[in-house]
């Protein structure tokens, strides 16, 4: 099958492995054309009997910042984030392994991106974030999902609400990262060598090993996708919202009052 051509994202395959790259200037926020391509690029992966294992990495400082909320905010909580999340769930469904490299930060809907590989490598300027709570919403992109599932209930709770972003060493230790090198460069050879490791077995024995280790996340992801759209949905009305998104802009603390 014909490698194809897109407009913000790369595919390059070697080994077995294929490496999809996204870029979006500035910061690689996250948009449906942008989750469109993606999904094309896990289509074909899935088809071609040549990729055995995929490498998900971004151009860039940043893996990926989110949703750029000055898009939300101009739209007044009407930009409801349905169509990336039903994206996602066909990324989340894809028959290939699939290693994050994040050589920057991965901040709410980037770290939601980066849950939905297998694995993820980390280097020194790797920043986890959850920050939901600190911009007066609910939590999404399946991460009420896909955290307790990697890191357990307690950590998860942890992450989400506090809020407070995940570096290095922590990150290793909650298994957020599951590889730790030393250089920004680094992180996405590290990757692809453990993408060629997974490569370098059997192929149908690790894609239906992984089918059945990953049934559970796949069940209890599309409702907790609808869950998580209902409270965003009914938060992105909320004046804690507007002064969440308000304070962030500013780059001030957030005054919140419950309403």
């Amino acid at each position: 099958m014909t490698i194809p051509s897109l407009s913000q994202v790369t595919i390059t395959l070697t080994d077995h492995v294929a490496t999809i790259e996204f870029a979006s200037e500035p910061f690689n926020y996250l948009s449906v054309g942008l989750m469109q391509e993606l999904t094309q690029a896990w289509a074909w992966a899935d088809t071609e009997p040549q990729c055995r294992a995929i490498v998900l990495c971004a151009a860039g400082r940043v893996f990926c910042a989110g949703v750029d909320f000055r898009s939300m905010a101009a739209a007044g909580g009407d930009n409801s984030p349905q169509p990336l999340y039903q994206l996602a769930s066909r990324l989340l469904a894809g028959k290939k392994p699939c290693i994050a490299a994040v050589q920057g930060a991965a901040v709410g809907a980037g770290l939601g991106l980066a849950m939905l590989a297998d694995q993820r490598v980390a280097g020194p300027k790797t920043q986890f974030t959850a920050s939901f709570a600190q911009l007066g919403f609910h939590a999404g992109f399946g991460l009420t999902a896909t955290l307790p599932h990697v890191l357990g209930p307690h950590a998860a709770s942890n992450l989400l609400l506090l809020g407070q972003p995940v570096r290095g060493e922590e990150a290793l230790r909650l298994g957020l990262a599951d590889v730790l090198v030393d250089t920004v460069e680094g992180v996405r050879d590290a990757a692809i060598a453990r993408a060629r490791m997974l490569a370098a077995n059997a192929p149908q024995a690790v894609q239906d090993m992984r089918a059945l280790l990953r049934a559970p996340l796949l069940a209890a992801f599309a409702p907790a996708l609808e869950q998580e759209l209902g409270a965003q949905l009914r938060h992105m009305k909320t004046g804690d919202f507007i002064e969440g998104i308000s304070a962030a802009l500013a780059k001030r603390a957030p005054q919140f009052t419950g309403a």
